[in-house]
């Protein structure tokens, strides 16, 4: 069983003008929609027996946004793209990572 950290758990995640997570240890991580949505993890997006990323940047409208999102257990979040996709889980693991990867924190 995959464990997570007590920091890389959220305490809230807010969605408004870009994804707003405030960690269980206080850190901050703002990442835009447009670059978590280029970053989705699902099989339509990356390949999975390559893990080539197969989805186009082109291809994602510049003003996507989230419909909706969903908790999945107590490790990822699901998004609702205003694309129609939603077959992505971030992990919250993925999401502390990515943040600080592109300096988001």
């Amino acid at each position: 069983m995959l464990k997570i950290k007590k920091k890389a758990k959220p305490e809230k995640i807010l969605l408004g003008d870009e994804v707003y997570i405030l960690w269980q240890d206080g850190e901050e991580s703002h990442i835009s929609f447009f670059d978590l949505r280029d970053a989705c993890p699902c099989a339509s997006c990356i390949d999975e027996l390559s893990g080539k990323k197969t989805l186009d940047a082109k291809s994602i409208p510049k003003d996507i946004h989230s419909l909706r999102s969903e908790y999945v257990g107590n490790y990822a979040l699901r998004i609702y793209w205003s694309d129609s996709h939603d077959t992505g889980i971030f992990h919250f693991k993925m999401l502390r990572d990515f943040a600080k990867s592109r300096d988001f924190t």
